[in-house]
């Protein structure tokens, strides 16, 4: 009786240990809101560039791909039968290549929008990926977890209608100037202004 209580015990265990072996990437929201800040991608190793699918799922079907040095790739890993821990081969990258993730977003009208996480290439302007460090866990390695919004405009900015994390890229914040730096480009261009009237 006590083995079969032991088992049992062991049992229960090893079924919560699986349980917390998965550790889905943080969400966007409820924490944040609004546009989610712009990062530029850089490869910081040569070699085959796998993303693996994190279970972000919108309404809208979502396949996920990536600009490498300005050339658009294939898309894969489907938003919506995707299971978690999917991975796709995004393509092939040198260590230092410009990268910029993208999605295409094919609407309940069966309209497919390609959407950037560089929001200049966008037609509405609008920042669409979001990017974190992610520790990984057994189905999806450590690396940076991206997530993206599929909605024209922004939509509701929760950053989680589709969801991956590559290894071997960096995020480099896109500078926001500081509202001290402005005040001071301000100044100048004032005191410019004044010397040129004075002249």
């Amino acid at each position: 009786m006590m083995k079969l209580v032991q088992r049992g015990v062991l049992g229960m265990a090893m079924a919560l240990l699986s349980l917390g072996a998965l550790a889905v990437p943080e969400n966007y929201g409820p924490s944040r809101s609004g546009e989610a800040p712009s990062n530029s991608f850089i490869a910081t190793a040569s070699g085959q560039l796998v993303g693996h699918y994190t279970d972000l799922a919108g309404g809208y079907t979502v396949l996920v791909g990536v600009r490498i040095n300005g050339v658009d790739g294939p898309t894969g890993l489907n938003n919506q039968p995707g299971v978690y821990g999917d991975s796709f081969v995004l393509g092939n990258v040198s260590a230092g290549d410009s990268l910029v993730f993208f999605i295409d977003a094919t609407d309940y009208g069966n309209v497919t929008t390609r959407f950037y996480s560089d929001k200049s290439l966008n037609t509405d302007g609008k920042n669409h990926a979001w990017a974190l460090a992610y520790a990984g866990d057994a189905a999806v390695p450590a690396g940076l977890h991206i997530a993206f919004e599929d909605q024209f405009g922004g939509g509701d900015f929760n950053y989680a209608d589709h969801g991956i994390v590559v290894q071997n890229v960096l995020a480099v914040p896109s500078p926001v100037p500081e509202p001290a730096s402005w005040a001071l480009l301000m100044g100048g261009i004032a005191g410019l202004a004044v010397l040129r009237r004075r002249r």
